[in-house]
């Protein structure tokens, strides 16, 4: 940029260093802990004191009648506080990738997305009561599945960063065996859970979901590794133990589709169908006509909406260079070229359109605050499916009309991810839900 030193008057914050935003997201989270376990406590000191009361009334009833009936209403205090604890675990949690060094790349989020589906899978299989009750089903109940999927996450980056770092990041089979091996980890742990509800013989065993979808998903694993190898190792660690652990599940939700329990009758598919292929069908053709425009950035080396390295934001918008004019003038359009943007995108419209037909033809009921005002305020369910699309293209004007600074392409990805949780999962779920009338 020829023309930008004279409007340069600052230096963005070092990557090492936290910015106030970031450490007041940390102070926050370090208070919930204390109050929580200041609750824990106090049930046992000081039984009946305010703190322990609340934290029982607005946190713990709520989600053991979720584990035991599928359908417990959040309440307003702890949506705020879920809220606000997903806010700042993102800033956070974005800080601290950047000031260990780990790169901000799109295929990161995208090396996520099985995950997102696993979480989906094991909530349909909780609601189709294949886990206990009493142990693994509150495992999968919201919002405790957040951080249950988290520490598989988790458990995976760190497994293949350490293995990576002692074989070489070279020698890819080492992080594939390693997939298999945490795949054969979750099929040990999980599939006598689900299997337990039907007796069979041997024979019929092998020939069932039970037995051929966590063997179809290892056997993916092994065929996936030539094309993962432009991946880095974690990432190609998470998209393999993901895709296996969804096949994992699949097969509870495929035995209770074709074998169901407790008088349920599956519906047909089609309708399902449908609302995973009609905004994928959009989402495909808005990525068309992104793409010009991202290869446009792309040449002149620029990601679209990200500031260029070393600009301050208030610096960027002060600029009238060439280069601010064909950023600020792509950009809009670059942004329907990017996959994540588009997945955060198609996870809200199929989230509002699942939500729509499951409360209007299925019978289903609302259980969030926000979304039921929503309803009642529309008097119709297709109020909500209405407002979700529109969500959608709000996350597009976000995303085409914000910047970010350099230093901030970990924050942007992760809220990304959590547009992803609060809008593919919950859909998928419903989606899954429908087909098996539970």
């Amino acid at each position: 940029m020829a023309d930008e030193s004279s409007v340069l008057s600052e230096v963005p914050l070092p990557d090492h260093q936290f910015s106030l935003m970031e450490r007041s997201a940390a102070t926050f989270i370090v208070t919930i802990v204390i109050l929580v376990l200041g609750a824990i406590v106090g049930q046992d000191v000081a039984p009946g004191n305010i703190l322990s009361e609340g934290y029982e009334s607005y946190f713990i009833e709520p989600h053991s009648l979720d584990s035991t009936t599928g359908d417990a209403g959040y309440n307003p205090v702890d949506t705020v506080v879920y809220s606000l604890l997903l806010v700042s675990f993102v800033i956070v949690i974005s800080a601290w990738l950047r000031r260990i060094g780990i790169p901000a790349r799109d295929s990161s989020i995208l090396a996520l997305v099985p995950w997102v589906i696993w979480a989906a899978l094991g909530e349909v299989n909780e609601d189709g009561q294949l886990f206990d009750t009493e142990g693994m089903g509150g495992l999968f109940v919201s919002p405790l599945i957040h951080f249950h999927v988290a520490a598989w996450v988790i458990l995976t980056g760190w497994m293949c960063h350490n293995v990576s770092r002692r074989v070489g990041s070279e020698n890819r089979v080492a992080i594939t065996q390693l997939a298999v091996i945490l795949t054969l980890f979750q099929i040990v742990l999980f599939i006598p859970q689900i299997g337990q509800h039907w007796e069979q013989d041997a024979i019929s065993y092998l020939i069932s979901p039970l037995f051929l979808m966590p063997f179809g998903g290892l056997l993916l694993i092994i065929l996936l590794h030539p094309f993962l190898e432009c991946c880095t190792a974690i990432e190609q660690g998470l998209i393999q133990v993901g895709i296996g652990g969804c096949f994992m599940h699949l097969a509870g939700w495929l035995m209770l589709y074709t074998d169901p329990l407790n008088g349920r009758m599956p519906i047909s598919i089609i309708p399902s169908a449908l609302i995973v292929c009609g905004p994928l069908l959009l989402c495909t053709l808005l990525w068309f006509t992104g793409q010009k425009a991202r290869s446009e950035l792309h040449h002149m080396g620029l990601e679209p909406g990200i500031v260029p390295v070393g600009i301050s934001l208030d610096d960027w918008d002060r600029q009238h260079s060439s280069t601010w004019e064909r950023m600020e003038e792509l950009t809009p359009r670059a942004i329907l070229g990017l996959p994540i943007i588009l997945l955060a995108m198609y996870g809200q419209m199929i989230d509002g359109l699942a939500t729509s037909v499951g409360l209007e033809y299925y019978g289903y009921g609302e259980k969030h605050v926000l979304s039921q005002k929503v309803i009642e305020f529309a008097e119709t369910a297709w109020g909500f499916g209405a407002l979700k699309f529109g969500l959608a293209g709000l996350i597009w004007w976000l995303f085409a009309s914000a910047r970010f600074e350099h230093r901030h392409r970990h924050l942007r990805l992760l809220v990304i991810l959590c547009l992803l949780v609060v809008g593919l999962a919950p859909g998928l779920r419903d989606v899954l839900r429908m087909t098996l009338g539970v």
